[in-house]
């Protein structure tokens, strides 16, 4: 995974979420974190107590979480971002995305809404999780074509849900 893209989605998301940046230490919470450091060895690179290192992470994980509308924190946080496309183990991002933007692919092209995609396993019906998910990207503008590719879901089950949320 490679973090550089990473942190620079995530920053541009939090930016978008926030209206700022993510600081250096943040920066650098998430980039440790990445390359598998605990606390107290990102403390003794940025030169601070591996207890305000934890401070700040917590909050970034805060932050982070309401902004991916998931439960986030250190230890699911590698799994996560794989999880929801941000990345994958090629350092290459996958399941391409635009929230408004903020494009999360790795072309610099913005994406074409006209192109038909198609689920591969679509499921019948819509967890929780999922509605909490689809209804946060909708926030962010994605259409539900571009949900239901990130989701692996039928484009009409984000559709009804868009229409009838639960």
């Amino acid at each position: 995974m490679d973090w550089e893209i990473v942190l620079k989605s995530l920053d541009e998301l939090v930016f978008q979420h926030t209206g700022k940046h993510l600081n250096n230490l943040q920066s650098s919470i998430l980039k440790g974190v990445l390359s598998g450091q605990k606390y107290a060895d990102i403390a003794k690179k940025y030169r601070c107590t591996a207890g305000h290192v934890k401070d700040e992470g917590y909050e970034l994980w805060q932050l982070l979480s309401a902004a991916l509308g998931e439960d986030l924190n250190k230890s699911n946080f590698c799994a996560t971002i794989e999880r929801l496309g941000i990345a994958n183990s090629n350092s290459k991002l996958i399941n391409p995305i635009q929230i408004g933007h903020l494009s999360l692919c790795a072309s610099s092209e913005p994406l074409d809404p006209n192109i038909e995609t198609t689920s591969t396993s679509p499921k019948s019906t819509v967890t929780p999780e999922q509605q909490n998910t689809i209804t946060k990207l909708l926030d962010f503008g994605l259409n539900p074509q571009q949900i239901a590719d990130v989701l692996n879901l039928q484009v009409e089950q984000i559709q009804n849900f868009a229409e009838n949320p639960k």
